[in-house]
């Protein structure tokens, strides 16, 4: 035996000295990687989905872990080394630049990595195929004897990776509860054993409970879904190892240690969220700073406490129940299809004779259904129900299908489909919607699922369809969405994602970037802004991965709660070490006002660490004004009364923005340069930002305009009056220890703006001395000169008006219509394609315009030479308005 082959049975006798596959596997790639002089060895499996997951990996001492980066990969990506891997082959390159131009998508996945050679091998067990597994920039050993060396490696390592995956099978069955995939009570009383008693510990008992008009208790079908749904919600709350099913129709989540605070925020959320989702719920929570009892006795407690809440909801049923059945069974719509369970039932045995053909399930639900019967009444309501069943049963009878009726306005059509590709089931959806006759604003929307596993059950069918509708519930613009793989894959990625986010949160991986606001004219800094980042293992992710998930499940009021404290904290740091403390805004989402209030929240904030509420800005974006009017108006007030500054941020992107304006009392204006960007920057650009300033400045405020990246765009705004700026022009948004060395440096400091520096006292507004009668029209013509405003039409130019400077010094009138026509005729040749230049060259320059030299002729033969200032006023597509001065 070469003594290469020598060092591998080393490896594998390092690691097979322990028992445990698991921990046989770990300690395997370790003892590999280290015989074997690897950077890397990481091992993917295959999913049923085709994606493939990087489940296990062994880094050499400095080599950064890429694992959690390398999950849910399509396997597309290996490009033809797939087709090797079918094939057995063993794929081995000493230099990965190689295959630069053959396979461009991998070498550049492994150049990012700073990977220069591979070994790739298939995994494979009693024939069936598991994934493969990767060596990274491997020793000269490995490279020259891989054909040798690799046959036995790959065999222990795929039996050893084909047995966790049994283990883990058998552990998900014997410590999972089969319907939601929540904890049993198996793996409840081993969470238990591994709690801290001196801990803080916090229980939730909820019962998912649903009624009917028979016996108070939903059919079976719907009953399944309900906990389904409610498993969900309380994994996406709280970790997915702390909550348990504990019977039918019961869970318990059971968290230590955890703050009060943040358990009793945690308890509301789910509360909101099973509101949301139409699902009836008992819930008991109790909280202790320890568990003096026994597990036993504080889950009984927390138990009657949801009993309680339960009985009370169970009373009110019962009442309204009283009240309202006869009314009901006068009133409710004569859809004739299966109902609910009955269709569920007759479907699994429909769907059991189909054997050839594929099922499209399609999921239907009516937009704004409630407010149709608001409108209309409950029998109009009942009658549209009604024809869009009669549809649905007409569609199954001709394709030999099967349609129900679930209740509300929700209604499922299976059909037998020989299509296997979605794109091909268009027509028939869109003649499907066309044959549901619908009312103006009230369409019906339609969640496609096509399906080819025959395994697969009714109840998943259904589930896939309704996650298609899901996605344009709500929708003007689309009417049926298919379902894909790809969007289910987005969903539990997003699924994951939060899971970390809340971890993220209690871990303190959240951090915050500042990013400072100057004085337009000296670009000097006067405050800054406070812009959350994510310091996710060594990578500082941005807002736009993480805000608008956590804003969806109701966490974003947890991130921001840890924001602000950190700037305060921050702050009051500045303070104590003597260094300049400028103010700081923060962002309060929408969502934040429905947790707290905000007022009071901030007050009681700088009052714990003894901060000047002015140096706290808060900046409540324009779309949070439109959601809660009422109880941002209070906050606004409470805030502004206690020395805050507000600021109306992102102004524009709303619906209302003018009469919140008026309604609140705001400091500052914020707006967004990036429709001013060179490439669109045009006349009515500049209208658009010169109104807005103008009007904030006239009603009080100070404007700060964002997003400022060039020398042109703070010139333009210079010249329209702005008077604060943030951007990349002036600072990118930085870590705190960047920003504290620019506040060291007092040549960069300016002087914060107060309350009513809004206007700018040096700055001559023309506009308003001619409405207050300062300029007459003489005085204004003698400080312009001779100036005419001219149309561009197809190529062609004409004269539109002239003032009487104009008039002496071309000889041009206003009643000389051939010559107002022609005037372009009067240039000196040479001059005729300089005037062109000119006014084309004023697109360009909106506010300083366009200028140059021309000789002009005038009617009576003497030569006028000029130069003509042009400045483009108007512009639409098919003609632009000038004007231009002489001297």
């Amino acid at each position: 035996m070469s003594r290469h082959l020598n060092a591998l049975n080393r490896a594998f006798e390092k690691a097979f000295a322990h028992t445990a596959s698991r921990e046989t596997l770990s300690d395997l790639l370790s003892c590999l990687g280290e015989e074997l002089l690897c950077d890397r060895i990481s091992i993917f499996e295959i999913n049923a989905d085709g994606t493939c997951d990087n489940t296990y990996e062994w880094c050499h001492q400095g080599t950064i872990s890429e694992k959690d980066l390398l999950q849910n990969l399509p396997v597309t990506w290996l490009g033809h080394w797939k087709e090797k891997l079918a094939n057995d082959e063993i794929i081995v390159h000493a230099d990965l630049d190689e295959i630069r131009e053959e396979e461009p998508e991998i070498w550049k996945v492994f150049h990012d990595q700073q990977v220069h050679a591979v070994i790739v091998s298939k995994l494979a067990f009693h024939g069936q195929s598991r994934g493969f597994f990767v060596l990274e920039n491997p020793g000269k050993v490995i490279l020259d004897e891989a054909d040798e060396m690799l046959p036995g490696m790959r065999y222990i390592l795929s039996s050893l990776v084909y047995s966790d995956y049994l283990i883990h099978k058998l552990e998900k069955i014997g410590y999972s509860d089969n319907l939601t995939g929540t904890g049993n009570r198996l793996s409840l009383h081993e969470h238990l054993e591994t709690l801290d008693r001196t801990g803080s510990i916090g229980m939730i008992y909820c019962d998912v409970f649903g009624w009917n008009v028979e016996d108070g208790r939903p059919e079976h079908m719907e009953q399944e879904q309900m906990l389904i749904h409610a498993s969900e919600i309380l994994e996406n709350v709280f970790d997915e190892s702390e909550v348990f099913r504990v019977s039918q129709d019961e869970f318990l989540v059971v968290v230590s240690p955890v703050e009060e605070a943040l358990f009793l925020e945690s308890e509301d959320i789910i509360r909101r969220l099973f509101l949301e989702k139409d699902l009836l719920v008992a819930i008991g929570a109790v909280w202790d700073p320890v568990c003096k009892d026994s597990f036993d006795a504080m889950i009984r407690r927390t138990h009657l406490v949801m009993y309680d809440e339960k009985r009370a909801l169970l009373e009110e049923h019962k009442e309204r129940t009283i009240r309202s059945e006869a009314w009901d069974e006068e009133n409710k719509a004569n859809v004739a299809l299966y109902h609910a369970e009955q269709f569920f039932q007759k479907a699994e045995a429909w769907s059991s004779q189909i054997f050839d053909e594929n099922i499209m399930t399609v999921v239907i639900d009516v937009n704004y259904f409630k407010l149709f019967n608001d409108i209309f009444g409950r029998k109009a309501g009942n009658v549209f129900l009604e024809s869009i069943g009669e549809a649905l049963r007409a569609k199954a009878h001709d394709y030999h299908g099967i349609a129900g009726y679930l209740g509300g306005d929700n209604f499922i059509l299976m059909l037998p489909v020989r299509e296997r590709e979605t794109e091909e089931l268009r027509p028939y959806v869109e003649q499907m919607i066309t044959d549901l006759k619908y009312t103006d604003g009230f369409t019906p929307v339609l969640g496609v699922y096509l399906s080819d596993d025959r395994e697969e059950n009714v109840s998943v069918q259904y589930d896939r369809a309704l996650t298609a509708l899901s996605e344009i519930k709500g929708s003007y613009t689309e009417h049926y969405h298919f379902y894909s793989e790809e969007n289910y894959r987005n969903v539990r990625e997003n699924k994951l994602l939060l899971l970390n986010a809340r971890k993220g949160i209690r871990n303190g991986e959240f951090i915050f970037y500042v990013q400072p606001q100057v004085h337009e004219r000296t670009g000097r800094i006067v405050g800054s802004e406070a812009l959350v980042r994510w310091n996710l293992r060594e990578q500082v992710l941005t807002p736009d991965r993480f805000i608008e998930i956590l804003e969806k499940s109701g966490h974003i009021f947890a991130l921001d709660c840890c924001v602000w404290e950190q700037v305060c904290a921050w702050q009051k740091s500045l303070e104590k070490r003597g260094l300049p403390v400028l103010p700081c805004s923060v962002n309060v989402s929408r969502v934040d006002f429905y947790f707290t209030d905000v007022g009071d929240y901030f007050i009681n904030l700088v009052k714990k660490y003894d901060l000047n509420p002015a140096l706290l800005g808060i900046e409540i974006t324009e779309s949070a004004f439109t959601d809660n009017t009422e109880s941002i108006g209070r906050a606004v007030k409470k805030l502004h009364e206690a020395g805050f500054r507000i600021s109306m941020d992102d102004f524009g992107s709303g619906s209302s923005s003018l009469s919140m304006l008026h309604t609140m009392n705001l400091d500052v204006l914020k707006t967004d340069v990036k429709f001013m960007s060179q490439k669109n920057s045009d006349s009515k650009a500049i209208s658009i930002v010169e109104s807005v300033i103008s009007m904030a400045h006239m009603i009080g405020m100070l404007v700060v305009t964002e997003g400022v990246e060039t020398q042109q765009q703070r010139d333009e705004l210079i010249a329209l009056g702005d008077n604060y700026a943030q951007g990349f022009f002036f600072y990118k948004p930085m870590p705190v220890e960047e920003y504290e060395a620019l506040l060291q440096d007092k040549d960069k400091l300016g002087e914060p703006p107060k309350k009513g520096d809004s206007v700018m006292t040096s700055h001559i507004r023309f506009r308003d001395m001619i409405h207050e009668g300062m300029l007459s029209e003489t005085l204004l013509d003698n400080i312009i000169g001779p100036a005419a405003i001219y149309k561009e039409c197809g190529g062609e130019f004409s004269i539109v008006q002239v003032n009487t400077l104009y008039t002496r010094l071309t000889g041009i009138t206003q009643d000389d219509t051939e010559a107002m026509k022609n005037f372009v005729h009067r240039f000196h040749s040479h001059s005729e394609e300089r005037v062109t230049e000119i006014f084309h060259g004023a697109e360009s320059h909106p506010l300083e315009g366009s200028a140059g030299e021309v000789d002009f002729e005038k009617p009576d033969g003497t030569t006028v030479h000029m130069k003509a200032r042009v400045f483009l006023l108007y512009s639409c597509d098919d003609h632009s308005i000038y004007m231009t001065t002489f001297q």
